[in-house]
This record gives structure tokens, C-alpha cells and sequence, in this order.
């Protein structure tokens, strides 16, 4: 188990801020930094019941349409590639710059890996500038999932400075020391970076299937082996971030008696605009896997109320409306005029599972209001904030206001999350 301030800065690195002073126990943060990894590599799409069996998929050389490993191991979303695009526009030669994220290091990492597969499979060694830590690692096959996702079958050992063991030693001589010396790839990786590829290694390799035995070399008989998947953004954390953050930013307050609801009507949020192209988009939605498109094709063929699934238990959604003061790239497309400043508001929770539109004009304008000004007051940018909701009907919810005896609630109660809840 890593300690805990760097299981604590690893996580920031994903975009799973927890606060410094959490109460979270060690085997907690631990087992959070395990699933923001699962869920960065998108396990449960590609092994939806472990344990994975290479040998059920085919080589991903045999299939000749398919691209390089390196392009099929990138991955990347709409909000980096907005700010790859923006920063590139500003003359910014590196938009994402190495060794500051731990997270995005691994990522260009993987990205180097996936490129010596291309050109021959040479063995490969990573360790940090002051050579204090090391990985030697070597791709024995490379098996496709699909077209877009390959999987790199690895060998791997992990050493520390002045403590190289005789594996490793074994392992580099056969490749340097040989008449006909076999060239390595060397990747420069931090510490940092290296306990986090680690860890996402030594995940993995518990998820083999038993019986899988591939080649491996004899000096390799002491290394761990695993596979690599291609990793990309952590779209949300679990139900245990929300507890966690419903901990620290509740007010202390031990029921809902005396809260006030503003009740609010609503239609489907790609039904807007009737007759206008509607594309709902994500800043974490993937683009490799068409997230986007995908959406937008199941929002074509389900035009009823959306379903329930949070029965008639309060739940956290994201409330978002248009301001003529609101900041941010987004606001040039949602148009407002001081008469009507407030426009419309879009609700949706952490799954989609609710995303919809509330139109002022066919609203009750004192609840309307009443949301629509705390968010502008007290949101993000003066366009959006988190809150408790409610489904009271196919096409009606309540959004949480409070009166809190206590006094210590305020007059609206808003969930402050960061990025522990990514909607």
C-alpha cells in the first residue's frame, strides 16, 4: 500500500479531489485509487467477468484493417482535446506538458510503449532521471478486443537504486552483453508516474486467467505477468466519493424536516428544440468510443419520460442555467437577454440517467426564479451548482431548499464536490 498523501496526490491526478484532511481510512483511499484505475481503463468493458483469457482474442496483427498499437492505445476526450486545440491555437508547442501529472504521465507513457510494439517489440526499461527506481518490461503479444482497443500482454519486474536484483541483471545483460546486442527502448518516468503504472500492473495481473502460460524468455522467469489496456480519463467516482463528500459538505442537519422543495416541469433535453440537430456532449465523453454518437442515437429511439431509478429517494443532480454574467467557453451558445436572463435550465444527475430541459416560459416563475438566482449567486461561474432532487412525476422534480433550524444550512443547500463527482 502506497502512503497516504500520495495515494492522496495520485487521486488529484485522475480528477478525484478529496480533501487533504479526509477521514477516509488508508485501506479506503486504497481501494479508491484501485477503482479510479479500473475505471480509467474501462475494465468492466473489456473484461466484464474476470478473469480475461488472451488466447480467446485474436492477434492484432492478423487483422490487417486494423491501425497501429499506438493509435489504437490512445485514448483521449472532448474536453482534452478542446484544450489541446485551444492551447495549439495560442502558439503552445506542448499543450499537456510531461512530469506534472502523474495520471497524464502514464498515459503518454502507455502511448510509448504501444509505439516500441510497432516497431518490433524491443524490450523496454523505465526509470526517473536519477535512476532511483526502474521498471524492465517487455510486450510478449498483443491481442484485439476490438478494433479500437487492443491488449498488451506484458512481463515486468520493478527494482529500487542499489538494489538491482538478479533478475533485472540477468534480464539486461541477455540484451546488451549478446554478439548481436538487441536495442532497448528507454522511457524516462518519475517515481510518481512508475508506482502508479505499478499499481495499475500489478491490478491486472490478477486478473489473468490461470491457465494462461505464454513464452517468455528465461531471465524472465522471476518477472510478473500482466496486461495493459489503453487508459483514459476517469469519468466518476463511486458511491463511496459521494458519501465521502455528502460527510464534509452537509450541513448538520440529521433529517428533512423543514426543508421546501421548488417543484419544476420539465421535457427532454433533446427535445428542445424540435427539429434541430441535438448532440448532447460531455467534456469527459470519449472519443474513441463515440460516446457522443451513442447518446445521441439512444436519445432518437427514446422520446418517453426518462425512467425512475432513483425512486423516491433524494438524489444529487447538476443544475445549469443560461446568465448573461455566467463565464466560460460554453456560454457564447446558450443566448439570453437581460429581460429573460436566467433563459432555460438543464438538470441532469452523475449517469445521465435524468438530463433534462426546464423552460422558464412554461414554469412557475417564482420556484423557476427561486433556483435559477441561487445558482446564478452561488454556482460555478454563475451558470451552474450541485443539489438534492426529487422525482415527484414522469415529467416533474423538486429541487431541494432548506430552512434549517439549526441556521447553519443557509438558505439553499448546495453540494460543493469538485471533481469527486464528475456529471
Amino acid at each position: 500500500m502506497l502512503p497516504r498523501e500520495e495515494i492522496l496526490v495520485l487521486l488529484s491526478s485522475m480528477g478525484v479531489d478529496l480533501p487533504r484532511r479526509t477521514k477516509l481510512p488508508d485501506a479506503e483511499l486504497d481501494k479508491r485509487l484501485s477503482k479510479a484505475l479500473d475505471s480509467a481503463q474501462y475494465l468492466t468493458r473489456v473484461v466484464p467477468a474476470p478473469p480475461l483469457d488472451p488466447t480467446s482474442y485474436a492477434s492484432w496483427s492478423r487483422d490487417k484493417s486494423n491501425t497501429t498499437v499506438l493509435e489504437g492505445i490512445r485514448r483521449h476526450n472532448v474536453g482534452e482535446a478542446t484544450i489541446i486545440h485551444d492551447n495549439k491555437m495560442k502558439g503552445i508547442d506542448n499543450p499537456i506538458p510531461l512530469y506534472s501529472n502523474a495520471f497524464m504521465d502514464v498515459r503518454q507513457t502507455l502511448m510509448s510503449i504501444a509505439n516500441a510494439c510497432d516497431c518490433g517489440m524491443p524490450p523496454i526499461v523505465l526509470q526517473d532521471p536519477g535512476e532511483s527506481s526502474g521498471i524492465c518490461m517487455r510486450v510478449l503479444d498483443v491481442r484485439q478486443f476490438d478494433s479500437q482497443t487492443p491488449i498488451l500482454i506484458v512481463v515486468f519486474h520493478h527494482d529500487v537504486k542499489d538494489s538491482l536484483s538478479r533478475g533485472s541483471f540477468d534480464w539486461i545483460s541477455s540484451y546488451v552483453s549478446s554478439t548481436t546486442p538487441t536495442a532497448m527502448a528507454n522511457i524516462a518516468a518519475t517515481v510518481q508516474e512508475q508506482h502508479l503504472l505499478l499499481r495499475l500492473l500489478n491490478q491486472n495481473s490478477k486478473r489473468l486467467v490461470p491457465s494462461y502460460k505464454p513464452k517468455r524468455a528465461s531471465t524472465e522467469a522471476s518477472f510478473t505477468l500482466s496486461f495493459l489496456l489503453p487508459v483514459g480519463a476517469v469519468r466518476y467516482c463511486d458511491a463511496a466519493c459521494q458519501k465521502e463528500d455528502w460527510k464534509s459538505h452537509r450541513p448538520l442537519c440529521n433529517s428533512w424536516q423543514g426543508a421546501k422543495w421548488q417543484g419544476l416541469t420539465f421535457i427532454l433535453a433533446d427535445q428542445y428544440k424540435p427539429g434541430a440537430y441535438s448532440l448532447r456532449i460531455s467534456r469527459y465523453d470519449n472519443v474513441q468510443h463515440n460516446d457522443a454518437q451513442k447518446r445521441m442515437e439512444l436519445a432518437k429511439h427514446n422520446q418517453g419520460p426518462p425512467a425512475n431509478t432513483h425512486g423516491t429517494t433524494p438524489f444529487i443532480v447538476k443544475v445549469q442555467v443560461n446568465s448573461s454574467t455566467a463565464l466560460g467557453p460554453a456560454h457564447p451558445l446558450f443566448k439570453s437577454n437581460a429581460q429573460n436572463d436566467g433563459g432555460d435550465m438543464l438538470i441532469y444527475d452523475q449517469r445521465r440517467t435524468i438530463d433534462v430541459m426546464v423552460l422558464r416560459a412554461s414554469s412557475d416563475v417564482a420556484q423557476f426564479s427561486a433556483v435559477a438566482d441561487v445558482v446564478k449567486a452561488k454556482g460555478e461561474r454563475g451558470i451552474k451548482t450541485f443539489c438534492w432532487a426529487i422525482r415527484t412525476g414522469e415529467w416533474t422534480i423538486d429541487i431541494f431548499w432548506t430552512s434549517c433550524r439549526s441556521g447553519r444550512c443557509g438558505d439553499f443547500y448546495t453540494v460543493s464536490l469538485g471533481q469527486s463527482l464528475k456529471l
